[in-house]
Formats: structure tokens, sequence, C-alpha cells
């Protein structure tokens, strides 16, 4: 009887084993799929000074269910645009609503304006060496006095 319950409990922790590793690989499966239903739409590309960067500035939508969000990506100016979220700024709603625009100050800066609003997902303030500086796009110019 000892026996046969060590034999059950074995197989038992083994079954438990191969069950979370089906589970792991097909989470990984669904994570990978979701990711790939993604379509980013290029709005806007803004070279470096120096020619090493591009700021990338891209709609992307997920599924039908969501709204479309804004992304801002810093990458070396030979990659592509990959599938995947920006890496410096997200805001939730469509390019035109975010209406981001990018201008680089120097090879390491980049001023980056948007209309502000409360769906503002990520800011990202440095990357690869490049110091990012936000701007209110909603900001009223001063009238100069006389």
């Amino acid at each position: 009887m000892d026996r046969l319950a060590r034999g059950l409990a074995w197989k038992g922790g083994a079954v438990t084993v191969v069950l979370l590793l089906l589970l792991i690989v097909l989470w990984a499966n669904l994570n990978s799929m979701i990711t790939e239903n993604c379509i980013n739409q290029l709005i806007s590309e803004v070279r470096s000074p120096d020619g090493k960067f591009k700021a990338v500035v891209f709609q992307r939508k997920c599924s039908i269910d969501t709204p479309p969000s804004t992304h801002v990506s810093l990458l070396p100016a030979a990659e592509s645009l990959p599938n995947r979220k920006g890496n410096v700024f997200i805001a939730e709603g469509s390019a035109r609503r975010a209406g981001v625009s990018i201008t680089w100050e120097g090879p390491s800066a980049i001023n980056l304006s948007y209309k502000t609003h409360r769906d503002i997902l990520r800011k990202t303030g440095n990357l690869l060496g490049v110091t990012v500086v936000y701007f209110s796009a909603d900001a009223k110019p001063r009238m100069k006095q006389p």
C-alpha cells in the first residue's frame, strides 16, 4: 500500500509538471498572437541631426473592440518600426487626438509636444542617451505686453 501511494504521488506530481509546462507554452503563444495582431500605422518619422537615430510617431490598433493609441519610439536610424508598443511615449486615442509633434534639439535631445489629456500611459525621459523634453501643445502663446 505504501508503494502504491508513492507511485500515485509521483504520477500526480509528473502530471502537474506537464500541465504547468503546457500552460506556459499556451500563454507564450497567446501573448505572441496578441502582439502580432496589432497594426502600427506610421504617422511621421524625424531623424536626428547626426543621422544615428530616428523618432517615430505611429498609431497602434490591436483589436476591433479597443480604440487606437498613439505611440512614439526612438530607434537606431537603420531599424524598421517593430510591431511593438512605443518605447518613449504612449497616449490613448488617435494620432489626431494626441497631436504629437517632434523636433530634435541637437543629436541627443528631443522636444515632444502633445495635446494634454488624462490618458497618457508612458512618458520616458531618457532613452539610448537621448533626453526627451515634453511640452503641452494646448498651451496658449503669451501676448507681448506693449
